[in-house]
């Protein structure tokens, strides 16, 4: 009769099952991995990959045997488990335990294997023949371990299953933080980590080899493609729609947790729901008739939050997933300049979406400057998702609040390696808690408006609406003020450029709002007259009056009736319509209508 507890941050299969703990099944997805032997499936950070390890790894282990009714009872897989459950010897790596740093990496590496090879002859001392035993623990460096075992169990009965957790966890920071040459190093030529993958593939490929089968998980196909020579058996399963479901939470299982956890939390299911979909949901890895997932530890964590503390949390961003997103970051800087990747990443920020794209599932390091390469990237980490097709080609989107903040992060984070933004932030921050208390704007345009300005000095002149658009949207949105902000969302039938939304349920007595239309003159136009600029003033007035209007912002944002808004009754928030417009990167027009 006691509520199940939520196993946050735990990825151990018989610990979630020991304690009864919150759990999705999926494990009829294992019968139709077993139609690929070697097999790659990639999702972006926190989708519960590891978890997904620790599944397989207790349903195959021998070791497991005895306890399989225990963990696998009232799932899909342990009504009717297949004739390989149980069956083989684990080799189980996870690579996020490897040092990332570039002077101890590889002699870490080697340590690290070395250590799980050493275990695995412990783990299965009774099943194997102690000549074995000592030869493994004898030989020196993880590849002559890694040698012997296989050539010791080669033609014995004893098959082994190699489980590879966060392949690329090591190597994509490396690629980020020390370049590609550091990088290439690793996955290229003599390389020890090709090397590792080298042995790997001749002791599950030749004749009575004792591996049988292989499964990795990872984030991107990056590394995988780099070692591709030393290891090209592995079927990359991660776009197949039969395994678009395997980790996330669908809407059916949100709405499941939320009824559970409604009466512990002091939200209703729906509120759960609601919140839970708009920040952490709407994932989509395959074409078709897919279902729209939510990340699986995200999800985890929000509810346990709710749980504890009977409140919204304050920020519902995911500081272990930005720093997942940091690696990529390199991209779209080269010499201390914006390359084509910026511009694309501008692009979809603004747009919400790009179409016409090939997916990926393989490219080289030194292929990612290319479009097609650079978006199947932000596919892998999560940063774009799978919004529809046309004619072979994708149309990739960002999926979701939490996604949309982090992507405006990039903005930003590009430009501190030209600029130093750090004091505007700081800047900006201080004026938009200024703006909820009076209302005034100055506080935290003026900071935007001059560092749009110092930035339209180094973009090319045909990039300059984009490029202020996605400065001022980013800048607000890394400021992390108290208000959502909102880019391009239905108002009355049109769409307006930018809202800050009030997070009133976590700081309900916040008193004012505010929708933004911007207008751009091109930097080779001439200067706009009084009478231009009294044109577009008044062309804004009426966008942003029609917007006002809009019943749902009034019902949302809590507006009370003035402004041009109707409110609602006991509205308790003030909206404020702003009028900003450029010429080039000079700010002409920063108004407040009445």
């Amino acid at each position: 009769n006691q509520m199940r507890p939520i196993l946050y941050g735990v990825s151990d299969f018989a610990e979630l099952r020991r304690s009864n703990g919150w759990y999705i099944d999926r494990t009829a997805r294992i019968r139709d991995l077993e139609s690929t032997r070697f097999a790659m499936f990639l999702r972006p950070r926190r989708f519960g990959k590891s978890m997904l390890i620790s599944t397989l790894q207790a349903y195959y282990d021998i070791n497991y045997e005895q306890r399989f009714e225990q963990l696998f009872s009232g799932t899909d897989i342990g009504s009717n488990p297949t004739p390989e459950h149980n069956k083989y010897l684990i080799l189980y790596f996870n690579f996020s335990a490897v040092d990332k740093a570039i002077s101890r990496v590889e002699a870490s590496f080697d340590a690290y294997v070395s250590t799980l090879i050493d275990a695995f002859t412990r783990t299965y001392e009774h099943i194997l023949p102690e000549r074995t035993v000592n030869s493994i623990q004898n030989a020196e460096g993880c590849v002559a371990k890694m040698n012997t075992l296989f050539a010791e169990l080669k033609g014995t009965k004893h098959d082994v299953y190699v489980l590879i957790d966060e392949y690329d966890n090591f190597t994509n920071t490396i690629l980020s933080e020390h370049g590609e040459k550091a990088y290439n190093d690793l996955c290229h030529g003599d390389g020890f980590f090709k090397q590792f993958f080298n042995v790997l593939k001749a002791t599950s490929t030749s004749a009575d080899a004792p591996v049988k089968r292989i499964f990795i998980t990872g984030v991107s196909p990056l590394t995988m493609d780099d070692v591709t020579s030393g290891f090209n058996i592995a079927m990359n399963i991660s776009l197949q729609s039969t395994f678009a479901d395997w980790l996330g939470f669908t809407h059916d299982d949100l709405r499941q947790m939320a009824e559970y956890y409604a009466p512990y939390t002091g939200q209703t299911a729906e509120q759960i729901c609601k919140t839970a979909m708009e920040w952490y949901d709407n994932y989509r890895f395959a074409v078709g008739n897919v279902p729209s997932m939510a990340n699986t530890t995200l999800i985890l964590s929000f509810v346990k939050h709710l749980l504890d503390e009977h409140r919204l949390p304050s920020n519902m961003l995911d500081a272990n997933l930005r720093t997942d997103y940091v690696k990529i970051r390199h991209l779209v800087t080269i010499g201390n300049r914006l390359n084509g990747n910026f511009h694309k990443f501008e692009e979809i920020l603004n747009a919400k979406q790009i179409e016409g794209v090939e997916l990926k599932d393989s490219f080289q390091a030194t292929a990612i400057t290319k479009p097609d390469n650079f978006l199947s990237l932000l596919f892998y980490f999560g940063i774009l998702t799978i919004a529809g097709e046309d004619m072979g080609t994708i149309t990739l989107a960002i999926p979701n609040r939490l996604i949309s903040a982090m992507a405006a992060d990039f903005i930003p984070a590009a430009y501190e390696d030209i600029f130093k933004l750090d004091p505007r932030v700081d800047a900006i921050l201080k004026g938009m808690l200024q703006f909820n208390k009076s209302g005034t704007i100055e506080g935290f345009l003026s900071p935007v408006c001059d560092f749009v300005k110092q930035i339209f000095a180094v973009r090319d002149a045909k990039e300059g609406e984009i490029a202020v658009q996605s400065a001022v949207l980013a800048l607000l949105t890394c400021a992390r003020g108290p208000y959502i902000v909102m880019h391009e969302r239905e108002a009355n039938g049109g769409y307006y450029d930018i809202g800050l939304a009030p997070q009133l349920s976590l700081w309900p007595e916040m008193a004012n709002a505010a929708i933004i239309e911007l207008k751009y003159i091109k930097a080779g136009e001439a200067s706009p007259t009084p009478e231009k600029l009294e044109a577009m003033r008044q062309e804004a007035s009426a966008q942003l009056d029609c917007y006002a209007k809009d019943q749902n912002l009034a019902q949302e944002w809590r507006l009370k009736p003035g402004n041009g808004t109707p409110g609602i009754e006991g509205g308790t928030v003030t909206l404020h319509r702003i009028v900003l417009a450029f010429h080039g990167g000079n700010c002409v027009l920063c108004e407040k209508l009445p």
